[in-house]
Formats: structure tokens, C-alpha cells, sequence
């Protein structure tokens, strides 16, 4: 689980306490981000500039929930002002995207986990079959292309990344409709 980093003790740390706030939340809150917008580099811009602004204005800010909550917060409502900002067409506008769930500390606690759990269970699996289940789904690498470079047919290959889905399908059967939704990967 993660630390929980508070607006004292950022205040306090300086440098070394907003490098670990970063460090922590930065890639949950791209993720967050990218439910709002389609662009990576917009997401990434996004949280860095709400980084920058925190730790310009941490001496200043009062905030009353969780340091994580308040980034999580601050997100969404720059993500909702970039759409604005674009005047989306109308088919989509900043109103039809407020069904969200206003629960986005969960999703992002959700996430983290669903890392967490995935990170595990790799490294649970054989060797063999999580080498190829990464080269397939996380560097996009067709079955031939893992079976040159592993030096193994393309059947072992098929073989290993069936035995590797089992092993997770099993392992997150918790989260089996949040893997694509999240992390972008197929687990059949």
C-alpha cells in the first residue's frame, strides 16, 4: 500500500517529500487523466503542471482532505477545463462526461492495486511464461517475433503465453474488467 503523504509534512520536507509525492502519484494520476483526455502528452501535462502549482503554492494551500484526494481533485477539474477549453463537439460535451463517478480516489486506489496485484502475480508465474506474456502484451510482439528472439518455436511460444493468461486469469479474477479499462492489456 502506499504512504500517505501529508501537506505538513510536504511543507516541512521540502525537496525530498514533493520528489517522493511525485514519485508516488504521478503515473496513477496520468492514468486518471486519460479517462478525461485521449492524449498522453495532454494527461502528463496536465499533472505536471498541477505538481508545479502544489509546490509553488504549499506554503499557501489549505487543504482539508488527503493530499492524494486534493491531486486527484485538481486533476479532473483541469481535465474538465481543458475540454471546455476545446469546445468539444456537441455530442460530447463537459455535461454528458459528468456521469463519472465522483469516487476518484477509489478508482485510483483501484488501479494501484490492480498494479500491485498484476506486479505479483508475474512474479508468481514462471520465468518462461511471464517473458512471454510481457513481450506480448507489453511490447506488442508477435508470437513469431518472440519465438526468434527466445530461440523456441511459435508453438512453445502460444503454449506459454496460454499457460501465463491462465495463471492470471485466476490471480485477478477480481479485477478481470478493469484490466483493459486500465492497463490496456487483453487477457485472452
Amino acid at each position: 500500500m502506499k504512504e500517505r503523504i501529508t501537506l505538513t509534512q510536504l511543507r516541512q520536507g521540502g525537496h525530498e517529500t514533493f520528489s517522493r509525492l511525485f514519485t508516488l502519484y504521478y503515473s496513477d494520476l496520468v492514468l486518471f487523466a486519460g479517462r478525461y483526455l485521449p492524449e498522453l502528452e495532454s494527461c502528463e501535462d496536465i499533472v505536471q503542471d498541477t505538481f508545479l502549482k502544489v509546490w509553488h503554492l504549499r506554503n499557501q494551500l489549505e487543504v482539508t482532505v488527503p493530499l492524494r484526494a486534493y491531486l486527484i481533485g485538481a486533476v479532473r477539474n483541469r481535465c474538465l477545463n481543458e475540454i471546455k477549453h476545446r469546445k468539444l463537439t456537441a455530442n460530447t460535451t463537459v455535461d454528458s462526461l459528468t456521469w463519472m463517478p465522483l469516487r476518484i480516489e477509489e478508482e485510483a486506489v483501484l488501479y494501484s492495486e490492480l498494479q500491485e496485484r498484476l506486479g505479483q502475480a508475474l512474479q508468481k508465474m514462471p520465468a518462461v511464461y511471464r517473458e512471454a506474456f510481457e513481450m506480448s502484451r507489453f511490447y506488442r510482439m508477435k508470437y513469431q517475433e518472440i519465438a526468434d528472439k527466445l530461440g523456441v518455436s511459435k508453438r512453445t511460444v502460444e503454449v506459454r503465453i496460454g499457460k501465463a493468461l491462465a495463471i492470471l486469469r485466476r490471480d485477478l479474477k477480481d479485477f478481470m474488467l478493469l484490466i483493459p479499462l486500465f492497463l490496456g492489456i487483453s487477457l485472452w
